[in-house]
């Protein structure tokens, strides 16, 4: 479904949409398209309850925002068994359990009940909250055994005897000698201030540092030494008891593991729900219908380009339409619309099986096992094959592996004569028009020149009105300028224009009914050479008669 969503430029909408937690911006990132009918119902419920919960919330924006900075702090913790846990892991555990229950003090028990959002693990919560006074913190402190306090004490007043012995050979150093250690490890003399060092063997270690210096340590004193042993001792005493402790919390861990588990599955899918409901609050989405024999959009927005409309200065048609076939032709000339038609249905389709709600008053389909696209790509390249053969090959795959599908068909054939590509997208459009409910096509195609094939749906998008126009069409396209005139119209103004008059409607075609040249009278208005468009008018309705 790469290309489908590429196509469709999901990916420009789907950034407003942020689960805050780590398996939530997973879940993001993985991009899933679900296809069990369950699954998505279920999704589309989780968002209608947080929706919900947002709304008894409003007037309370304290708890809005408790809402998301707990969700935001969640850490990734360990959720595989281990023996022996280590004091980081251990912080992960203690920041998730926090936040965990400052999620539960957020909700009210339908959305609790609904979500799995039980409280774990209280025994090892109180535990390890013993490790710090906050969510943001985590030691094993002197309350986790009995003798870590006596041996920290002792290891303390073992330091600050050293420190003072320390102290005070750098005193007799600096009265004896004049020589500064402030803390350091050595100082550098030169030759003739270490010759009275050499007398004092038992006090300074003496080495060359170079040819004029010598490097000079202080020595430790004997009651240093065995002050040091001792220190060696209490520090393997405690690195012992804090093993236990150790021992004893990834224990607890170990038999929580099933309950953090479910906590962490609750959450994401808490977060998600959350996610998707901030974004159709943001957005106006509401919830698809997935049980429909048709394809119906009512007032549906492709976000995107009515983002991209909105930047340009040009007004945006949402899109009204609904399809009952199971093939389905859209006619239309460049720039009116049919391709925006295309991306519409795809992005549409794939943001309901992705389990959100979609930027419409209704939209009505079905779950597709297969969501495709064919047509083309930027920076497509498969060595050997033209784009014609390109897209054969990968029309070929799509009709050999889809099976139960929807199908979107972007100028199918357009690199290959239009007598040919008329012949095989009418052998297409008759075998998707026979193939009944399991799959539905869709074909944007400019070749008029196809046959009808009963069962098939033929419609086109309605094109420039040129009633409407009047007078602009009329000196665009058919009352020469000056080149001055043309060339002073920037592309900005000849696109608000066109947009202002062009219909994106999907109207049924009639085959009957005189074809217009759009493209020409287009062509007029973004500065083509009035009396190159009326020559090619004049070529255009000369062929027709």
């Amino acid at each position: 479904m790469t290309d489908a969503w590429n196509f469709a430029e999901v990916s420009t909408f789907w950034r407003y949409y942020q689960p805050l937690t780590p398996w939530g911006r997973d879940a993001h990132q993985a991009r899933e398209v679900l296809v069990d009918p369950v699954a998505i119902a279920r999704r589309h419920d989780d968002i209608e309850a947080a929706l919900q919960w947002l709304e008894a919330r409003k007037p309370d924006p304290v708890a809005l925002d408790r809402m998301a900075y707990h969700l935001k702090r969640m850490p990734r913790l360990p959720l595989s068994e281990k023996d022996e846990y280590e004091i980081l892991e251990l912080f992960q555990v203690k920041k998730f359990l926090a936040n965990y229950r400052g999620l539960l003090s957020l909700l009210d028990g339908r959305e609790t009940h609904r979500f799995g959002l039980v409280p774990v693990a209280g025994e090892l919560a109180g535990e390890l909250d013993k490790g710090g006074s906050d969510a943001e913190t985590f030691y094993l402190a002197d309350s986790y055994d009995a003798e870590l306090g006596p041996l920290r004490a002792e290891l303390a007043e073992v330091d600050d005897s050293l420190r003072a012995l320390r102290t005070g050979s750098e005193q007799k150093a600096a009265s004896d000698h004049g020589l500064v250690f402030d803390g350091r490890e050595f100082v550098i003399v030169d030759r003739a201030k270490a010759g009275p060092l050499l007398s004092e063997p038992g006090r300074y270690a003496l080495e060359p540092y170079d040819d004029s210096a010598w490097l000079v340590r202080l020595l430790p004193e004997a009651r240093s030494l065995v002050l040091s042993d001792k220190r060696e001792r209490l520090l393997q005493q405690e690195q012992e008891t804090e093993n236990r402790v150790l021992a004893r919390l990834s224990a607890l861990v170990r038999q929580a593991m099933p309950g953090l588990k479910a906590a962490v599955q609750a959450v994401l899918r808490w977060d998600l729900a959350r996610a998707g409901a901030v974004l159709a609050l943001a957005h106006g989405l509401t919830r698809p219908v997935l049980d429909s024999s048709c394809l119906e959009l009512a007032s549906a927005r492709l976000v995107p380009c009515e983002e991209e409309c909105r930047e340009l200065g040009l007004a945006y048609t949402p899109l009204d339409a609904r399809f009952d076939a199971s093939a389905v032709v859209l006619f239309g000339s460049n720039m009116g619309g049919k391709t925006v038609v295309l991306k519409t249905v795809l992005f549409f389709q794939l943001l309901s099986q992705a389990g959100l709600f979609v930027p419409a008053s209704r939209f009505a389909t079905r779950v597709y096992q297969h969501i495709e696209y064919i047509g083309a790509l930027a920076g497509e390249r498969l060595a050997g094959l033209s784009g014609f053969g390109f897209e054969i090959w990968r029309f070929a795959k799509a009709n050999r592996d889809s099976g139960d599908a929807l199908i979107a068909f972007d100028e199918l054939a357009r690199t290959t004569g239009s007598h040919e590509a008329e012949a095989l997208l009418s052998a297409i459009v008759e075998q998707y028009a026979g193939a009944g409910a399991a799959t539905r096509a869709f074909f944007a195609t400019h070749f008029r020149g196809i046959v009808r094939t009963p069962g098939a749906e033929y419609r086109r998008m309605r094109g420039l009105d040129r009633e409407a126009a009047g007078k602009e069409l009329e000196d665009a396209v058919e009352h020469p300028v000056s080149a001055s005139q043309n060339i002073g119209v920037s592309l900005a103004d000849r696109l608000a224009s066109i947009n202002r008059h062009m219909r994106y409607e999907v109207v049924n075609d009639d085959p009957a009914t005189p074809a217009e040249s759009d493209a020409l009278a287009i062509a007029g208005m973004l500065g083509l050479d009035p009396a190159l468009v009326r020559r090619a008018e004049y070529f255009f309705h000369k062929d027709e008669s």
